[in-house]
């Protein structure tokens, strides 16, 4: 049985790390959550059984994975990226932006491969596998429970960059639109934001993020980079330098915008050209590959067989 000697160290790990996170959470509990506490169990005389523990475990565990009142401000602050790294930073891209979301990350994470692991070994009692297919059974099924979250996590962060680069320039149309019938950019914000509910609620959700920020006293051009990097899509990058040397140099915001707009849809058809371009070398492959051979089958096939009996005759 030597493949139960790593199984058992990589248990043996994620219980070790799983009782570490619950014990440092559980320090870093407020002092007046804690003064409540001991208050609480002073005035009630009555001994609590084992059932009335577990519920308030419960009830503890549920409290940390909402959001609170008090968290509203540490969460409007995460959202301008700066103080964001790793994996929170890679959440707030894809759109998690929930006070659980790492912490469920990190529990499924750490849960996947460790079911994994579990069934593939069932699996392999089940069918009688040897040992050694069964070793490498479950460390290929340990990497990609490990790795694949943080794919899941990248695709969501592609697919969404994707639709804010798509629908940014109907939105900066739209916001030239607000510009020179006189509305500031702030009530311009909150149009995009109302108008692409439906059509692309990601960037409703960016322009209202900034719009509140504004709202709460943030200075635009931190809201601005806030932006830039709750995203990371380069058109919004450009976007936002342009707003931010409009605003420095005091030119015309609604011809910045205009000028911005063009360049911008000039920028998609030289990519669509590109694509279009690319796809007949991508062409290649199959052609030659599958559609060719099946070709030179069906035109070719029937010559081939007359040449054959004509060469070399059967028979008969």
């Amino acid at each position: 049985m030597v493949f139960l000697i790593p199984l058992c160290i990589f248990l043996a790990t994620v219980l070790i790390g799983f009782a570490l996170y619950w014990w440092l959470e559980t320090r870093s509990e407020s002092l007046t959550q804690r003064l409540q506490e001991e208050v609480g169990k002073e005035s009630d005389t009555r001994a609590e059984g084992w059932l009335d523990t577990a519920w308030n475990r419960f009830g503890a565990l549920q409290g940390r994975f909402s959001v609170k009142p008090s968290q509203e401000n540490e969460l409007l602050e995460r959202l301008s990226g700066k103080e964001l790294t790793g994996a929170r930073h890679l959440l707030h891209q894809a759109g998690y932006r929930g006070t659980g979301a790492y912490h469920m990350y990190l529990v499924v994470r750490s849960a996947l491969p460790a079911a994994l692991v579990v069934l593939v070994i069932l699996y392999a009692k089940g069918i009688g596998l040897t040992n050694q297919s069964t070793f490498l059974l479950v460390l290929v099924c340990g990497i990609v429970g490990f790795l694949l979250p943080d794919f899941v996590l990248r695709r969501k962060i592609r697919k969404r960059q994707e639709e804010i680069t798509d629908a940014l320039p109907d939105g900066l149309d739209l916001l030239v639109v607000c510009v020179e019938a006189g509305l500031g950019l702030n009530a311009a914000f909150i149009k995009i934001t109302e108008e692409f509910k439906i059509s692309s609620p990601a960037l409703s959700e960016e322009f209202d993020i900034v719009n509140r920020e504004m709202v709460a006293g943030k200075p635009r051009q931190e809201a601005l980079r806030a932006l830039t990097e709750r995203t990371g899509v380069e058109d919004i990058k450009s976007l936002v330098a342009m707003l931010i040397q409009t605003e420095k140099l005091g030119t015309s915001l609604a011809q910045s915008l205009r000028v911005h707009s063009d360049s911008l849809r000039m920028r998609r058809r030289q990519k669509a050209e590109e694509a279009a371009a690319k796809t007949t070398i991508k062409l290649v492959f199959p052609l030659v590959f599958l559609m060719f051979p099946a070709l030179f089958i069906v035109i070719l096939g029937p010559g081939v067989l007359q040449i054959i009996n004509v060469l070399f005759p059967i028979a008969k």
